[in-house]
């Protein structure tokens, strides 16, 4: 029997496919979360078939660490963004304060997104590294506007208050935040003097 060329379906090249499938990932974690993320979903959002999807991420974890990087990518620029909207040049402590706020309240939901990152590191030892990266974009962002070891303690009063809206639904207001954050600044500062 001899094949009809024009019923011969063309296969796509797409030169971007594999970070297509990342992006996918990520948006599927967005949706259902880590541990219920599928290759067949996953290789239905990208568009993609299931073949293609194997070949690009030999198994859960790689698909894993390609998803929590664009994640990464996406939360870097939204805090660059949204730090940068209080103008921290100005008023570093007042502006760090309102970013921690503004994450509790308006942008929970890219919150909770970002902590279901965090929390799948606990789950999956593959994504401990990618954590770490993570954590350490937070850290050159505050390290922009203050000493490395002053960046360290407020990084460690971010998450923990992040962590306390995340687990238990609070939201913060700049009364409650601001006089921390600048009690520290100024444990830091007296310290260097």
């Amino acid at each position: 029997m001899k094949r009809d060329p024009d019923a011969v379906v063309k296969r796509r090249y797409d030169p971007d496919r594999r970070a297509n499938i990342a992006l996918a990932a990520m948006r599927i974690v967005t949706e259902v979360g880590v541990d219920n993320l599928s290759f067949r979903a996953v290789a239905e959002e990208a568009d993609v078939p299931l073949g293609s999807l194997t070949y690009h991420y030999a198994n859960k974890d790689e698909l894993l660490i390609a998803a929590m990087q664009v994640a990464r990518e996406q939360n870097r620029e939204f805090l660059q963004r949204l730090l940068t909207g209080f103008e921290p040049e100005k008023d570093f402590p007042r502006a760090f304060s309102q970013m921690i706020v503004a994450s509790s309240t308006e942008h929970r939901d890219q919150l909770v997104l970002d902590f279901e990152w965090i929390f799948a590191t606990h789950r999956r030892l593959s994504l401990v590294d990618a954590n770490h990266e993570w954590n350490a974009d937070g850290l050159r962002l505050i390290e922009r506007y203050t000493d490395p070891l002053t960046a360290q303690w407020l990084s460690t009063l971010l998450h923990g208050f992040l962590m306390e809206s995340v687990n238990l639904g609070k939201r913060w207001s700049l009364a409650e935040v601001e006089p921390l954050v600048r009690g520290v600044i100024d444990v830091r500062t007296r310290a260097t003097q």
